[in-house]
């Protein structure tokens, strides 16, 4: 093994985070599971992460749950590993096995920041977060934007986000394939307020593939916005 690091990219980071935490993919630990508790566990800034979930999600190494949790009030949204993203994390492992990666402490093993939970201290081109990212505020121009992309009325998607509905919604909902693909999309689009000709090109197909959103979609598609009414 030579004396030079080797980068740790941001998509294998996730990886490795959501293996430590939970290896099975059982979501077992969800708050570290959440985009938040993902951005804290990497070190990096909230608005960052949803890109790379897209990815992952897109390559079928991650599906989208929804739990409820201790102290939440509301379900929580939790990024969890599928067989695929399992065997991802174990070739990951082994090809960081020999790696020596930049940490805030100095050059360490790979293995021993990923298994200690300290890929928080990995240098990184990205951003560090200092402080848990505020998400944007839900106005406006947000629902107005999200009902269009889910083929919806602003009227139509306001009566979805009534506690009371919301609170009957499926409970278990769980998103893979291209639902994932879709919601993945539609938060990338909403979080950072720009939907690129990839963005509406891609939810617009998946839209017309998927025909009306079911429940457990539209579970996920609610707990997001309140997410990001938070």
């Amino acid at each position: 093994m030579g004396d030079d690091s080797k980068p740790l990219p941001v998509l294998d980071r996730i990886m490795l985070h959501l293996g430590h935490v939970d290896r099975g993919g059982r979501g077992l630990k969800p708050v570290q599971q959440t985009q938040t508790g993902m951005a804290e566990g990497i070190g990096i800034q909230r608005k960052h992460v949803p890109r790379a979930v897209r990815k992952l999600v897109e390559r079928g190494f991650i599906k989208l749950v929804l739990q409820r949790v201790d102290g939440h009030r509301q379900r929580l949204r939790v990024h969890v590993l599928t067989p695929s993203g399992i065997d991802e994390v174990n070739r990951l492992r082994t090809e960081h096995a020999g790696n020596l990666i930049d940490t805030t402490n100095g050059r360490e093993h790979a293995l021993d920041v990923i298994d200690g939970g300290r890929l928080h201290l990995v240098q990184s081109s990205v951003p560090h977060a200092a402080k848990p990212d505020p998400t944007p505020d839900l106005d406006v121009n947000t629902v107005e934007r999200a009902a269009r992309l889910l083929g919806c009325s602003e009227e139509e998607l306001t009566v979805l986000l009534d506690e009371p509905h919301h609170a009957r919604m499926d409970e278990s909902a769980t998103l893979e394939g291209a639902e994932a693909v879709f919601l993945a999309c539609l938060h990338t689009a909403l979080n950072d307020a720009i939907i690129t000709e990839d963005e509406e090109a891609i939810l617009t197909r998946l839209k017309a593939e998927l025909g009306p959103l079911d429940e457990a979609l539209m579970s996920h598609v609610v707990t997001l916005l309140h997410d990001m009414m938070k």
